[in-house]
């Protein structure tokens, strides 16, 4: 059943339609623009084919008008009609063409010719003079070209209009149409082939810097996280940024999590050898025994605090990765503080105080309320395991400012021993302990964990006359980039 489940999810995987390469969509793209623009320049010649034919034949056609027009004329025995043949035989050069033709009055009435011929109702708007009438009618089953033109003819009593009507089949104008189109087309389609071969010569000329990065990535070895060398072109360019800085992060990342993990490794070898050295001289007899059995006891609570406490720096570093803020009440989280340390009576008989800025201020940070937490849990801890029995904890949370923006200052301070000048910048650090009884030495390397990650700050300094002062400054929002943890 399981390896069926598991081939079902590997075929389904397998089914899954792959998305578009970059390449296939450059090409979509630009054959889209040649076929929209093959399209229009298709619609333009057909136009401007169809308006030459008709022109060239549209000439003949007003010439015969004309030339029939001219052989007219009023006599005292009424109109003259002397059709030379030249006027019709210039028309009928085409065997396959068929011409007609009329001469009319003014009424329409037809003097000679075919009767019948269409007139689009021309008779019924002002009669043509100068410039002749052309239309398309359907006569004889075929599509005719017509042209009607006029003059006005001068007799004894009065001026008379006489019209021509000639038409011809568009079977040469067809003819000469379709060898316009096609003499067009074939430079239209040649140019189209050009112009597709150049787009993928020229998609494949830009795709080369990526190929490239996509080599360069590919050949790498998986320790090698240095930035993309490749200068991207602008379009991408961007994208190779935040692939960079991922690297970048990555890296850092990395970094830290194999200096962790040795750091843990290194130190659990060390506590859990000195716990079985402690347990291996724990069957002796007597007294030797009984202090084995306590130092035994000791290194195993020293173990349990390093584990838990280095498994509150892993989580601090996780968190600080997934940035995890919210807005967050530190009046509200140090009281809750408070009442758990008094509930769990960890403080034995030590004074607590806790001071907070007077209202109506409320001190608000966007932060990590559980990471927060951690970090003053810690700087209590270490007041309470460093100080002297009739130690007095002050938590004192003061609005300030940080790099120019509103801050909140959250100190700790006891009146414990302090911390000698030399170790201050060394106490930050994973597993170095400057105190009496070899502390952990991960609790204050959590606090500044921290506060870097918050883009805060992390000061420690002495008390008089005496005792140490541990703050942490926090800003009200902090600024955006990156967080480079310690």
């Amino acid at each position: 059943m399981s390896r069926a489940r598991v081939l079902a999810g590997t075929s389904a995987v397998g089914s899954e339609r792959r998305p578009y390469s970059l390449r296939r969509r450059l090409m979509a793209a630009s054959m889209a623009a040649f076929a929209v623009l093959i399209a229009l320049l298709s619609a333009g010649l057909w136009t401007y084919a169809r308006s030459s034919a008709n022109q060239t034949y549209d000439l003949l056609l007003r010439g015969a008008a004309i030339a029939i027009l001219e052989r007219i004329a009023v006599t005292p025995e009424g109109i003259d009609i002397d059709l030379p043949p030249s006027a019709l035989e210039i028309l009928a050069l085409d065997q396959e063409d068929r011409v007609f033709y009329r001469v009319v009055d003014a009424r329409g009435t037809t003097l000679t010719g075919t009767p019948d011929l269409p007139t689009e109702g021309f008779f019924e708007r002002s009669l043509p003079l100068q410039e002749p009438i052309f239309f398309d009618s359907l006569y004889s089953g075929e599509t005719v070209r017509f042209v009607v033109n006029g003059r006005t003819l001068l007799s004894a009593d009065r001026p008379q209009w006489i019209g021509v009507q000639i038409g011809q089949t568009r079977i040469a104008r067809n003819a000469m149409e379709a060898d316009l189109i096609l003499k067009g087309l074939v430079p239209l389609a040649a140019l189209s082939i050009a112009g597709v071969a150049m787009a993928r010569a020229g998609i494949g000329f830009a795709m080369r810097p990526l190929a490239g990065i996509e080599r360069d990535i590919r050949e790498r070895q998986p320790n090698d996280l240095e930035p993309l060398g490749t200068a991207p072109p602008r379009e991408v360019e961007s994208l190779i940024t935040a692939i960079n800085g991922f690297m970048r992060r990555l890296d850092v990342s990395r970094g830290q999590a194999e200096s962790f993990i040795a750091d843990v490794a290194h130190q659990m070898r060390t506590s859990l050898a000195a716990l079985y050295g402690h347990l291996e001289a724990a069957d002796r007899p007597g007294e030797a025994g009984s202090r084995a059995v306590a130092r035994a006891r000791d290194q195993a609570r020293r173990t349990v605090r390093l584990t838990n406490q280095l498994l509150s720096h892993a989580m601090v570093i996780h968190r600080a990765d997934k940035e995890m803020f919210q807005t967050t009440d530190l009046g509200e989280l140090v009281r809750r503080l408070m009442e758990e340390i008094v509930r769990d009576d960890a403080a034995g008989g030590i004074d607590f105080a806790v001071e907070m800025p007077p209202p109506p201020i409320a001190p608000r940070v966007t932060g990590d309320p559980i990471a927060i937490r951690e970090a003053l849990r810690n700087l209590v801890d270490n007041a309470v395991r460093h100080g002297p029995p009739d130690n007095q904890i002050t938590l004192r949370v003061t609005a300030t400012t940080l790099a120019g923006r509103p801050a909140y200052a959250i100190g700790v301070e006891d009146c414990g021993p302090g911390i000698a000048p030399a170790d201050k910048p060394k106490v930050v650090e994973r597993f170095y302990s400057s105190g009496p009884g070899g502390g952990s030495g991960v609790g204050l390397a959590i606090v500044a964990a921290v506060a870097e990650s918050h883009k805060g700050r992390f000061d420690l300094s002495d008390r008089q006359p005496n005792g140490l002062s541990a703050t942490i400054t926090l800003p009200e929002t902090p600024p955006p980039g990156p967080v480079s943890m310690p």
